[in-house]
């Protein structure tokens, strides 16, 4: 049997400025039901949490530009000109001051925004023929009465529904309900998702947004910005003892980060185009392997004097495990070595045989040095 979540006192949340309750409304069934409003009466979401990681300001034009170009538009537009708008996916909206409109209240939709924002392009920029656009003046939308009661819905629906957020999302979403003073286990409860996942994402947005105040910044990542390379690098317990983080243990935010330490990890993950910076590590794969090199110091001041994660990552080895590696490295170059002599065998290069160029007496000798330092090798390893 679900144990039903009890409403408590709480203060204004930071959303609806209202108290949030995420058990179930009591709605008069009229309420429910969809009505046809025009698009040019509907405004796009300043709040909405996939706007977590793209840049945009909170103009109307501005959030418009940041989804055309991060949200694959096209699709929906072309879709809804061929087949209209389908009634049985209704917007969910609610009225709110707007500050780009001196703070008029209008209905804001919040949930249904990449589908707003198709349809404002189809409007603004004459896509499809008169007729098509005729029939996708007015859409279905549901007004509720606070942005509150929309919470739990769009929660459930973008995390464990059907059409999940990714996970930057997901996050900002967490963290707005959490800092609406909501417990993990509360919200985890109503969406139907892990605490384990939730307390994840809000101790990664939470840190974002302190990397944001140093003036640490997603669009000067020397690749591309992935909130899942923060959230897999913040995950090891040594990686949070390096950074000195401190986090409310209710809530789960992450108040307190040795600033320049989280700055060492953020070019280590994202690198800096404007510092010509890049990061240490090649792709997602290599994560763990950067949390080994931050729980063990000797390697955290090899990765800061020289920059070579290759050099760092080998002094978190233990002696034989070293060992074993180099000679395992050692073995797959002489066996490429050896493929590769093997396809010039009897070849010419240069109108000569290739035992008779120059460079074969280098590499005699290059053989020779190797030789010696095998034997050396195996003396010391007593093989």
């Amino acid at each position: 049997m679900t144990k039903k979540i009890k409403p408590s006192k709480r203060p204004p949340d930071s959303i609806g400025g209202k108290t949030i309750d995420l058990s179930a409304y009591k709605v008069a069934s009229g309420e429910m039901r969809p009505k046809p409003v025009a698009v040019k009466d509907l405004y796009l979401d300043p709040k909405n949490p996939r706007l977590a990681d793209v840049l945009a300001t909170k103009s109307q034009a501005s959030i418009l530009q940041a989804m055309e170009k991060n949200f694959e538009l096209q699709p929906l537009i072309d879709s809804m000109l061929r087949n209209g708008f389908f009634w049985e996916e209704p917007m969910v909206a609610v009225r709110e001051p707007l500050l780009e409109r001196k703070n008029e209240i209008v209905l804001i939709v919040i949930e249904g925004n990449r589908r707003l924002a198709a349809l404002k392009m189809i409007h603004s920029n004459a896509f499809g023929d008169a007729e098509a656009r005729a029939r996708l003046k007015k859409v279905p939308v549901i007004v509720r009465g606070q942005r509150a009661e929309t919470l739990a819905f769009v929660g459930f629906r973008h995390i464990t529904g059907i059409i999940p957020w990714e996970a930057a999302a997901k996050a900002q979403y967490a963290l707005d309900l959490v800092r609406a003073n909501y417990t993990i286990d509360e919200i985890a409860e109503r969406i139907g998702d892990e605490g384990k996942d939730i307390e994840r994402w809000v101790r990664t947005q939470s840190l974002i947004e302190l990397a944001k105040a140093q003036g640490l910044r997603e669009d000067d990542a020397a690749k591309s910005f992935f909130f899942s390379y923060l959230l897999t690098a913040t995950d090891a317990p040594g990686t949070k003892r390096w950074l000195e983080m401190k986090s409310d243990d209710k809530r789960g935010i992450v108040e307190e980060v040795n600033q320049a330490r989280l700055k060492k990890l953020w070019q280590w993950l994202y690198g800096s185009r404007s510092e010509e910076v890049s990061p240490a590590i090649p792709e997602s794969r290599q994560i763990h392997k950067l949390n080994r090199i931050i729980a063990h110091p000797g390697a955290v001041k090899e990765l800061e004097a020289t920059g070579n994660f290759n050099r760092a990552f080998s002094q978190t080895k233990e002696r034989g495990e070293y060992i074993v590696d180099r000679l395992t490295q050692i073995r797959d170059l002489l066996q490429d070595l050896s493929g590769y002599l093997s396809g010039l065998d009897g070849q010419e290069l240069f109108g000569k045989r290739v035992e008779d160029l120059p460079f074969t007496t280098d590499a005699k000798r290059e053989f020779i040095r190797i030789q010696k330092s095998i034997e050396e090798i195996k003396s010391k390893l007593t093989v």
